[in-house]
């Protein structure tokens, strides 16, 4: 358990430091100044932060003022907000206790017990016994947490201390004693898409889940779109948000999603294993995603719209030198009809999951949204080639050459595995776009995309985006 204290008295920084030397596996570090904290808080997360009220902006500086106490704890709640925090002031103030509670309480499970308790609360430094009680509860609780192992392949990337104890709480929340967890993807460079099991002691499965570990900012903004527009998804289509994880792990959460049996596997291991059936899933995912059809507009858009969606004008001179010569400005002003209604957005192969029932899901909601009608089918299709886990796929397609046939979709997969599959993901573009020409600007958006990536094939993203400005020109 890590506790930052901030005090500026050293004497009672002593006192409360071997209060906690007494304690299981406590790490305190101790600031004496608003600066201080605010520095120790940048470079990592804490479990517990004990806060004096009145204390010096600055270490060697007499300026000692509730303010600055106030900085660091509205510091915590907006950067750190599952981590709790303890006032321990030598006023004894009843209005500030008050409105402690009135304006900032906030209840949380923080140790997955089951039992929410305040977030935020107030000690008096004359009642310090009060405190080193309310903290040795606290630590055996992290304790107890800290007992749930969690496992995991020698494959699968290391976890941070946060992402551990989200884990842990949702071990802890569904009585299991371990969490087995295996990486299914990822979105955003500091999200996790991981397939979780919890076991008992003895083995047993509590509850297997998909889980998106990330930033609890990322897991409130996922939340709401699940709320809003996963929700009108085809029942069966999406797994059910059985736990959101809001507190008890710094500024790191988790949404985990129920699945039904052990086996979840994605869309890629069904492609890398040459599964009979996989050309069923796209018009399968079409029909899971129809009441978002159903409101789509169609407008005249111009391609450079279309492009924005997955790259931005000012990301645009970092990939120049990638264009090797590519002259894209005739293309970006051409206008073309287009449909929007609500997509997915990040559609790729990994993000397409089965479970014990064998029925296609679509998990990690982070970029759902209003967006082009063709973005989901070919962001799908694509995946196959751009994403990093296509190397599980059969080498050898496409060719560069296979590349420039893009349009042609009989040309394009000759030599390719599962080329059912592709004519299967067009055939869902094609049937919900609003004209070709917005399949087209969709693929050279999302081609251009690719050219700022440091681990895409850029001779294939090139090819594709002049197959998709011949045919749009």
């Amino acid at each position: 358990m890590r506790v930052l204290l901030v005090e500026d008295s050293t004497e009672f920084a002593k006192t409360v430091e071997r209060a906690a030397q007494s304690m299981p596996d406590c790490d305190l570090t101790w600031v004496a100044s608003r600066d201080s904290a605010l520095a120790a808080l940048e470079g990592e997360t804490f479990d517990l932060v004990i806060l004096d009220r009145r204390i010096p902006s600055a270490d060697g500086v007499l300026d000692d003022h509730a303010n600055h106490g106030w900085r660091v704890f509205t510091h915590v709640r907006e950067e750190q907000p599952g981590t709790p925090v303890w006032f321990l002031t030598g006023s004894e103030d009843a209005d500030f206790a008050m409105e402690i509670n009135n304006t900032c309480g906030k209840i949380e499970d923080i140790h997955g017990r089951g039992s929410p308790e305040q977030m935020y609360q107030v000690f008096w430094k004359k009642r310090l016994a009060d405190c080193v009680k309310s903290l040795h509860a606290f630590a055996e609780e992290r304790e107890t947490l800290g007992r749930i192992d969690i496992r995991s392949s020698p494959e699968s990337p290391q976890l941070s201390a946060d992402e551990c104890r989200t884990l842990r709480l949702f071990g802890r929340r569904r009585n299991g004693a371990a969490v087995e967890m295996t990486v299914l993807g990822g979105g955003l460079s500091s999200s996790r898409v991981l397939k979780v099991i919890v076991k008992e002691a003895n083995g047993s499965v509590r509850i297997t889940a998909v889980a998106k570990v990330a930033p609890l900012t990322v897991i409130q903004d996922e939340s709401t779109r699940y709320s809003a527009d996963i929700v009108r998804l085809s029942p069966g289509g999406f797994p059910s948000l059985t736990q959101r994880i809001d507190a008890g792990a710094g500024k790191t959460g988790g949404l985990f999603y129920g699945m039904v049996g052990a086996d979840v596997g994605s869309l890629f291991d069904r492609l890398a294993n040459g599964h009979a059936g996989v050309a069923d899933i796209p018009p399968a995912l079409r029909q899971i995603e129809q009441n978002w059809y159903q409101g789509k507009q169609d407008e005249m858009v111009r391609v450079a719209q279309i492009r924005r969606r997955f790259i931005g004008d000012p990301q645009l001179p970092a990939i120049q030198a990638q264009l090797a010569g590519i002259d894209i400005s005739a293309i970006e002003g051409k206008t073309v009809r287009a449909g929007q209604c609500c997509q997915h957005g990040d559609l790729h192969c990994a993000n397409v999951v089965f479970d014990d029932t064998g029925r296609p899901m679509l998990i990690d909601f982070g970029d759902t949204g209003r967006s082009f009608s063709a973005v989901d089918p070919i962001t799908l299709e694509l995946s196959t080639i751009f994403h990093m886990q296509h190397v599980r796929l059969p080498a050898g397609w496409p060719t560069e050459a296979a590349m420039g046939r893009w349009a042609t979709t009989v040309d394009y997969t000759q030599g390719c595995s599962f080329g059912p599959f592709i004519a299967a993901c067009r055939d869902w573009a094609n049937g919900e776009a609003a004209s070709s020409e917005e399949v087209f600007a969709v693929a050279y958006g999302y081609a251009m995309r690719q050219l700022k990536y440091g681990d895409t094939d850029k001779t294939l993203a090139r090819a594709l985006i002049r197959a998709c400005i011949a045919r749009l020109a």
